[in-house]
């Protein structure tokens, strides 16, 4: 195999997942993409997508490449689960920043795994033009028991499984599609990603912004029935802007801006109202499964919903983790 950095594979986004029994589904966590290989010289690398070395935060992964047979490569996502095994994209981001010693004592308690979902060498051979169910065929031989931090991603033929991922598995970022006939195409978008898509009846707790153009600041009650920020929608249209007149009348002293942890900028600075609106919104990413982590869309006023309803148990799923 080259002894550059492979280039993945890439998918375009879809509004629907495509269906016929060429289709093969996998669930799409939320982490870093990685390829894994060892050359045939032995030498070990694991890349990003955009071809960024990342052995050095993830010295865990480049010891499981050594139980490898040289001459392969390995596509997958880098995740970290936290506790209840969902993934922890905040657990990698602080990886990047780490010094060595940090990163000795955090890969003792808190492992990187490789979800892997593709093979693009192996023992020197090279698999690009075999059709994906043959590169499957071979990878899953591969990682039968190799190394607890290379793990198999599930793939089904059924678009009812998958359509349930998406709507009932809180670790699942999406779905991605694939036809099993395909060839691993490096650079070439040609996978179909459905990105899931998310709902929640939240209390409207602050404004933030321009007040022509407002953000709403969310909030959510926990299991004691205190309310919990849950993050900010985006500027809300004009068109949905009437019942924050009234709330804006009602705002208290302005606060400081709310951090963020996925971006430079921050929330700007926003002011409380009564947590007595209720209002609908749309999401992706979690955070732990209970914070936003980009803002949401505002999806309609909820005046028949009690704010005694809006519950982190609406994010609670039958869920799929990490093992």
């Amino acid at each position: 195999m080259a002894s550059r950095a492979p280039i993945p594979m890439l998918a375009r986004l879809a509004t629907t997942l495509p269906t016929g029994t060429a289709w093969r589904y996998e669930p799409k966590l939320d982490g870093f993409r990685g390829l894994l290989g060892r050359t045939i010289a032995e030498r070990v690398h694991l890349t990003s997508r955009n071809g960024k070395d990342l052995l050095r935060c993830f010295p865990e992964l480049g010891q499981a490449a050594r139980v490898l047979p040289p001459g392969t490569i390995l596509d997958g996502e880098i995740v970290i689960a936290d506790d209840d095994g969902m993934p922890d994209f905040g657990a990698l981001q602080s990886r990047l920043a780490m010094s060595p010693r940090q990163l000795r004592e955090m890969t003792s308690s808190c492992v990187a795994v490789l979800v892997v979902f593709d093979v693009l060498g192996l023992a020197g051979s090279e698999l690009l033009d075999q059709p994906l169910a043959e590169r499957r065929r071979q990878l899953e031989a591969l990682l039968r028991n190799v190394h607890p931090c290379l793990q198999l991603v599930e793939q089904t033929a059924s678009a009812e499984l998958a359509r349930e991922w998406l709507t009932r598995a809180p670790a699942v970022e999406g779905v991605v599609a694939k036809r099993a006939d395909g060839r691993y195409r490096p650079g070439h978008r040609g996978w179909l990603k459905v990105k899931r898509q998310r709902t929640a009846d939240c209390v409207v707790v602050g404004i933030a912004g321009d007040e022509r153009m407002p953000m709403l600041v969310l909030g959510l009650r926990d299991a004691a029935g205190q309310l919990r920020t849950f993050g900010v929608t985006r500027a809300v249209p004009e068109s949905l802007t009437a019942p924050i007149v009234s709330l804006l009348g009602r705002a208290g002293p302005a606060q400081a801006p709310i951090p963020s942890r996925w971006h430079y900028d921050q929330v700007p600075v926003w002011r409380p109202v009564p947590p007595e609106a209720v209002c609908e919104v749309r999401f992706s990413n979690l955070d732990r499964g209970r914070w936003l982590r980009f803002p949401a869309t505002l999806l309609r006023w909820r005046p028949d919903r009690s704010t005694e309803d809006c519950s982190l148990e609406q994010l609670s799923f039958n869920a799929v983790g990490i093992g």
